[in-house]
C-alpha cells in the first residue's frame, strides 16, 4: 500500500476531503499517461486521451491499475464500504434484498445466485440499469451514495 494511503488510514477513519484527495492523485497520476480520468458515482469511469495516443485497452487498463493502487483504491473502497454497508452486513444478502425491493429480479433470487453472477461477471439483469446502480450505491437505502 503506498504511503499517502497508509497516512490516510492511521487515524482509523476516512473523510470525504481525503477520498477526493486520492481521486484527484489517481486523476492527476492517468494525466501524466496522457488520459483524462474521471471517476462517477455508480462506480464507472471516463477515460479519454489527452492527446493521439496508440496504446491498447490493455495498457489503459494498467495505467488505471498502477495509479487507482498507488493513490486511491483502497481509500475509496474502504470509504464506500463504511459509508454503504456500516454494520458490515453480507453483501450478497443486501444486494439481492435490494434488487428484489427495487423490482430488478423476482421473488426467487438469491444472495448464492447473486453472488455466482458477480463471480462470473454477468448479470441476469442490467446492472447499470438506474434501480441496479442504487443497489450497488446503496443497498441498504441509507441515502449515503458517493
Amino acid at each position: 500500500m503506498a504511503q499517502n494511503q497508509v497516512r490516510i488510514l492511521a487515524d482509523g477513519v476516512i473523510t470525504a476531503d481525503e477520498r477526493a484527495d486520492a481521486r484527484a492523485r489517481t486523476s492527476t497520476c492517468m494525466r501524466g499517461h496522457g488520459y483524462r480520468y474521471e471517476e462517477h458515482r455508480d462506480g464507472a469511469a471516463a477515460i479519454d486521451p489527452l492527446r493521439r495516443q496508440s496504446e491498447s485497452i490493455d495498457q489503459v487498463m494498467a495505467y488505471v491499475a498502477d495509479c487507482s493502487r498507488r493513490f486511491d483504491h483502497r481509500i475509496s473502497e474502504l470509504f464506500d464500504a463504511v459509508r454503504r454497508n456500516p454494520e458490515h452486513r453480507d453483501e450478497a444478502v443486501i444486494q439481492a434484498d435490494c434488487l428484489r425491493r427495487s423490482g430488478v429480479v423476482g421473488a426467487d433470487y438469491t444472495p448464492r445466485r447473486w453472488r455466482s453472477e458477480r463471480a462470473g461477471d454477468h448479470f441476469s439483469f442490467e446492472e447499470w440499469s438506474p434501480e441496479a446502480t442504487r443497489c450497488r450505491l446503496d443497498p441498504l437505502g441509507l441515502g449515503r451514495q458517493g
